[in-house]
């Protein structure tokens, strides 16, 4: 069976962060009705983040909610879209040349913000040259990025420098220590979904034991975060407070092994 190599993406290359919301703050001087004949890079890009971001979650959303999604992620309502979007701005720093011709062409089109669904070149780009990848090759990348990403917005709650300098203080073995943060995240009293207490212990597993979490677990965590990110995203406090609350009562000393009792 022959095998397709691919490009790992690259994400040092920066990138813009102009919301939707100051997209529009802009053409508000210019169209009304919000309709462009032409755009800068930055708001093609803006404007391809969200459609990106509202086809990756869409299909975890019951149909009579959708509206509500789109409209949640255009007004930047829920904290956690903006990690698609930013997975999203990556894969376009990250396109082959064809596809960037592709984009250099779209510019050009003239666009109804109002509805930014009913730009059909725009979304057939985004489905075939982001969506596609991403739920495919590229989900492990996602799940990657999504790990580091909830980390980083975790931080403020969590004390990874410190729960950092334990591991290495105590050598603490990753399968014992992760086995007891997973029972407790399990228990009744912090009232996780199977799918939140999975994810948390997920991102404690890569970030103190990179070198331990496979592909299969960032796959894990792609699904899991695109499932499920409006809800990871409504009750991101509530993760946050059940993850400190779990590691503090987690042991870290390790179990012997064998020989006698003292």
């Amino acid at each position: 069976m022959s095998e397709t190599l691919y490009k790992v993406l690259d994400f040092s290359r920066p990138i813009g962060r102009q919301s939707f919301r100051e997209v529009i703050s802009e053409l508000d001087g210019h169209s009304p009705s919000h309709k462009k004949s032409a755009l800068s890079e930055g708001q093609l890009k803006t404007l391809i983040a969200a459609i990106f971001t509202y086809g990756l979650h869409y299909d975890e959303v019951p149909k009579e909610q959708r509206e509500l999604l789109l409209k949640a992620i255009l007004e930047d309502k829920q904290p956690l879209f903006d990690l698609s979007q930013t997975f999203g701005r990556h894969l376009m720093n990250n396109l082959g040349n064809s596809a960037k011709l592709q984009m250099e062409a779209l510019k050009n089109i003239e666009y109804d913000f109002k509805r930014p669904l009913s730009n059909e070149p725009l979304v057939d780009f985004v489905e075939m040259e982001l969506l596609d990848q991403t739920t495919s090759y590229r989900k492990w990348e996602y799940g990657r990025f999504s790990v580091v990403y909830m980390a980083a917005h975790l931080s403020k709650h969590v004390g990874w420098e410190s729960m950092e300098k334990t591991v290495k203080e105590k050598k603490l073995l990753p399968e014992g220590y992760l086995k007891s943060l997973g029972k407790e995240l399990e228990n009744a009293r912090y009232g996780l979904d199977a799918h939140e207490q999975l994810l948390l212990h997920l991102i404690v597993k890569a970030k103190l034991w990179p070198k331990k979490t496979t592909m299969a677990d960032y796959l894990l965590a792609g699904s899991i975060t695109q499932q499920h990110i409006l809800g990871l995203s409504l009750r991101s406090e509530k993760l946050a407070n059940a993850l400190v609350n779990a590691i503090e009562r987690t042991p870290t000393i390790n179990r012997r092994r064998g020989g006698p009792k003292l």
